[in-house]
């Protein structure tokens, strides 16, 4: 019997490389520009955030501070490396993409969550985690980030026979928890969700959200 495996969505990790001194800097910048108030705050009313949470401009990519140019360096080799590996592109393939970014951080404080969304007009998107918060003892759902599967009627009849399917063929819901300097990739059209966050010190995170067109040239990342 052959089993082949269709439909599969992938979500990928990937500690960034250098993220030790990186992410103690960035810390310390976007604590600084969200004392600031709305200067830099993102200006659009979006209804799946609430409570204490902190959005940026999504203009973050452009911003000339040298860890932000780091990291946006960073992360736009990691999606371009997925991008190539995943579509089976050629080294002369991948010169002729152009990469466009949409680019924020969140801060959120003590009880601030998200709720279910996706990105819409992006192929993928990204978290990179600047500080996870602090573990609350009692609470392992703090903070998560739980994605849902796309699969609209994968839910429609349970038994025995499909409710202890393994992986890649399992269904329901991928709990991530994030960890410092760690990315987390993912197809933009996921839908997902943040549960509250219960801890007193600031959890920080980047989020971004790409699309990506052909063109001649090299291989570019743009704000």
């Amino acid at each position: 019997m052959k089993v082949e495996s269709f439909f599969a969505v992938p979500i990928a990790r990937h500690v960034l490389e250098g993220a030790d001194s990186l992410c103690p800097e960035l810390e310390a910048l976007f604590l600084a520009r969200e004392a600031e108030g709305d200067t830099w705050r993102h200006q659009k009313f979006i209804d799946t955030m609430h409570g204490a949470l902190f959005e940026s401009r999504f203009d973050l990519f452009n911003w000339p501070d040298p860890p932000v140019r780091r990291l946006a360096a960073a992360c736009h080799e990691a999606v371009a490396g997925l991008v190539q590996r995943l579509n089976g592109y050629t080294d002369e393939g991948m010169s002729r993409l152009r990469f466009d970014y949409h680019s924020w951080f969140h801060i959120t404080r003590q009880h601030g969550f998200q709720g279910q969304h996706n990105h819409p007009n992006a192929s993928w998107s990204g978290i990179f985690c600047v500080h996870p918060g602090e573990t609350v003892p009692g609470r392992p759902d703090s903070g998560l980030v739980r994605f849902h599967d796309p699969r609209g009627h994968v839910d429609m009849y349970s038994d025995p026979g499909n409710r202890e399917l393994k992986a890649p063929h399992n269904t329901g819901t991928c709990d991530i928890r994030h960890e410092r300097g760690q990315l987390v990739m993912f197809p933009s059209y996921l839908r997902h969700e943040i549960y509250p966050y219960q801890g007193r010190k600031p959890r920080i995170v980047v989020a971004f959200n790409c699309w990506i067109s052909r063109v001649g040239g090299r291989v570019v990342g743009h704000g």
